[in-house]
């Protein structure tokens, strides 16, 4: 079996081990899952290997394994037989009193309700479920030769192989078009899993398609939901937060009131559908009616799960990922009545952000605030419309009032929360993929005392002893970028000397505080999500030193470009107009060498004072500096303070002439909110070439925009927040690569993961 640690792999594997089959599987990265397997008789070994291949009868794989790939690639030349997971489920459950349970939604929790009730009713049944209860004990069970309850996956189409004693049909939604290709390919399947039901199909009559497809059964089909017309109704539904309750009656008779020991209006109907599958195997109303509370009192993992226990904070993930799913589990966390509903959303595969994307935001509308994660891809590749940014721009579109962020990383994600939650909040979890890991950092750091111990313990005042800083505690840093957008810093800090920067680098290198110093702001982005540690930036008048000798000239880093280059005019200094209205400060100019009209700044430098990480002072030469194409190598990591700077003597108003002919080279960006060139040049092209034969002129998410002119100018209103900013690119960058596999670059400094400094 090869993925034989995924939940669906999983659980087949034991079913096979317990019929009597020599069974062994492999996985790249072992779980938890593993060492169930191997008490339940399955031998697991970690990573791929052709090897594994010899002496074995059948090899199942997962529907992530490529028929490329080696095991499956030596199993087809050597004419073993090779099964899909879906073919084999689909066999087992054929075979025996088997129920499948299938649907876009609910499948699931559906399926471990009817179990669980038919162990109630006391059936020994077997199992096999994409997830499991406390009390089930496993994602498979029983030892074969009763009932069998299975979750019949349509993703693939292995659906339509199923023959099953009964179908428990939860909903239909349009999904999985990859693979279908369209809402009639989707139907059919479904279509063919009812029209091979042996005795009975329970369906929900409130959707519409389940209904209609459920009329193709040939056995009798028992309709369940809130409808006046379901045969199997619940009325009277009352939502608390930790349960709901209803009244239930069937075929006319009521039933009374049951309450389950989970919320959420849509349980209800999974509890339905359990109750409804149990009627068709005949088992008697009542004493499904009098056993259903019993078994619908948990719901599976990552089904609503609480992941962490902090007093006066839940933590809950849900592995909701379609939009009817996530609505459910949006409406269940609201049901908590937190102070703020805060979800973090990881969309699941690109095909599907694409297809559904319009229909995302409004399953948050009852959420305060959405973060959404990078989409995980789940093997596929990227495609247009399908990307993180472009479900957040359906989000600034749809829902305007909104607050929603995009971030990189789950790091940065718990980075930002871990700071800004407060009691009373509720942050929501949701997505199939591995934003679950999220869980995993919030754990991690309540077992280091969060949320008491939020910072490292006595930093903030020894950083205020600093001589010679002034510092802001989350303070704003929309007015330290030109963007006039981003969110907070944990210590905003501005200094007045070079002395007072080297004591604040040296306190964050002894206590493992991450810190950024920036200059003016015109080449800066910063998070809407934060910046961790400190941000450190010189005070106005800080090191702006000027001394005269020669031919050299020693100029402190605090300078701004253009006041420097009026100071120098003043003086007759000539040299640096090349680098007439690009803005920014010194310190900014020589990290970047910046350059226009073929100039470049790190041509005219013959020495630069920084600091190390450490605060410690060290000089630059000319070859230690490393200049290259927008970049000065041996800056990476530390702070310039001063440099020497090589100019021509003449007059001032050779000089003014010489910054005026500059001017009238550069493109006006007067009145315009804007940090100029998004992407540095590739080698040998231009950026701004390549961004306008992509079309990306006019390009526009929320508050920014390409401009009309230069397809590498993004400009802001007043609306933007920085991460339209970060949107914008990424679909600009997306754009080129995939018109002519270029991946551009960012010249714009913090457009990078969040981690390494490395562009996502």
């Amino acid at each position: 079996m090869l993925g034989v640690c995924g939940v669906g792999m999983a659980g087949v594997a034991y079913l096979l081990a317990k019929r009597g089959w020599r069974v062994s599987g492999c996985d790249a990265h072992l779980n938890p899952l593993a060492e169930w397997l191997r008490a339940s008789g399955v031998q697991v070994t970690e990573g791929h290997d052709p090897a594994h291949i010899g002496g074995v009868d059948r090899v199942i794989v997962t529907p992530a394994v490529a028929a490329s790939e080696p095991e499956r690639a030596a199993a087809t030349a050597g004419g073993v037989p090779v099964f899909r997971r879906g073919e084999v489920l689909a066999s087992l459950l054929s075979q025996q009193h088997g129920v499948a349970v299938c649907g876009a939604h609910g499948k699931t929790t559906t399926a471990c309700f009817t179990a669980r009730l038919l162990q109630e009713l006391g059936a020994e049944p077997g199992w096999c479920i994409g997830g499991a209860t406390r009390r089930l004990g496993g994602v498979a069970g029983g030892e074969g030769g009763g009932v069998l309850v299975a979750e019949a996956d349509e993703s693939d189409g292995t659906l339509s192989l199923y023959a099953p004693a009964v179908t428990v049909l939860t909903n239909i939604d349009l999904d999985h078009l990859e693979h279908f290709g369209n809402e009639a390919g989707l139907l059919a399947c479904f279509r063919q899993g009812v029209a091979q039901t042996r005795e009975g199909v329970a369906a929900c009559c409130d959707n519409a398609r389940a209904w209609q497809v459920a009329q193709a059964a040939a056995v009798p089909v028992l309709g369940f939901g809130f409808s006046a017309g379901a045969a199997l109704r619940a009325s009277d539904v009352r939502v608390d937060a930790g349960s709901v309750s209803f009244e239930v009656a069937y075929r006319g008779t009521s039933f009374g009131r049951v309450e389950l020991g989970v919320s959420g209006r849509h349980n209800v109907l999974n509890a339905l559908g359990a109750a409804a599958a149990a009627l068709l195997l005949g088992f008697g109303a009542r004493e499904v009616f009098a056993a259903l509370a019993a078994a619908c009192d948990e719901l599976p993992g990552r089904r609503f799960e609480s992941v962490a226990e902090v007093p006066g904070y839940r933590f809950v993930a849900d592995y909701a990922h379609h939009p009817a799913e996530l609505k459910a589990a949006v409406e269940m966390a609201r049901a908590q009545r937190p102070g703020r509903l805060i979800a973090v959303f990881q969309p699941h595969r690109h095909t599907r952000t694409l297809a559904l994307g319009p229909d995302f935001p409004a399953a948050f509308a009852a959420a305060d605030e959405v973060i959404l994660l990078p989409v995980y891809a789940a093997s596929e590749a990227p495609i247009e419309g399908g990307c993180s940014h472009d479900l957040y721009a359906h989000f600034r579109s749809l829902l305007p009032g909104r607050r929603v962020r995009l971030a990189r990383s789950r790091e940065e994600v718990w980075g930002c929360l871990r700071q800004e939650l407060r009691p009373g909040d509720l942050l929501l979890i949701a997505g199939a993929g591995d934003v679950i890991e999220v869980s995993d950092l919030i754990r991690k750091d309540v077992a280091c005392g969060w949320p008491a111990r939020r910072d490292p313990d006595g930093f903030e005042p020894a950083l205020r002893r600093v001589p010679g800083t002034s510092v802001e505690a989350f303070g704003a840093l929309a007015g330290w970028s030109f963007f006039g957008a981003g969110g907070w810093a944990r210590w905003r800090v501005e200094v007045a000397d070079g002395e007072a920067l080297a004591g604040v680098l040296r306190l964050c290198a002894e206590r493992g505080v991450a810190w950024r110093v920036v200059g003016a702001g015109a080449n800066a982005w910063f998070s809407d999500l934060g910046e961790p540690g400190c941000v450190v930036r010189f005070a106005e008048g800080a090191c702006k030193g000027l001394e005269i000798r020669g031919e050299e000239v020693e100029v402190g880093c605090g300078w701004k470009g253009p006041a420097l280059l009026d100071a120098f005019e003043r003086e007759g200094f000539s040299g640096l107009e090349f680098l007439d209205t690009v803005p920014g400060s010194l310190g900014g100019w020589l990290a970047m060498n910046a350059g226009a009209h073929g100039g470049e700044i790190g041509s005219h430098v013959s020495w630069i004072r920084c600091l190390n990480p450490e605060g410690k002072c060290l000089i630059l030469t000319p070859d230690d500096c490393g200049f290259a194409y927008r970049r000065c190598a041996g800056l990476d990591g530390r702070v310039a303070l001063a440099c020497g700077l090589r100019v021509t003597r003449t007059d001032a108003q050779s000089v003014k002439a010489l910054r005026q002919a500059a001017r009238a080279k550069r493109i006006p960006l007067a009145g315009l909110r804007t940090e100029g060139s998004v992407f540095r040049n590739p080698a040998g092209d231009s950026a701004g070439r390549l961004l306008d034969a992509a079309g990306c002129k006019g390009m526009r998410i929320g508050g920014a925009r390409v401009t009309d002119f230069h397809a590498n100018i993004v400009a802001v209103d007043e609306t933007a927040v920085a991460s339209d900013v970060l949107a914008l690119a990424l679909r600009m960058r997306d754009r080129v690569a995939r018109g002519c596999g270029v991946r551009l670059t960012p010249e714009i400094s913090g457009l990078d993961d969040g981690q390494t400094g490395r562009w996502i």
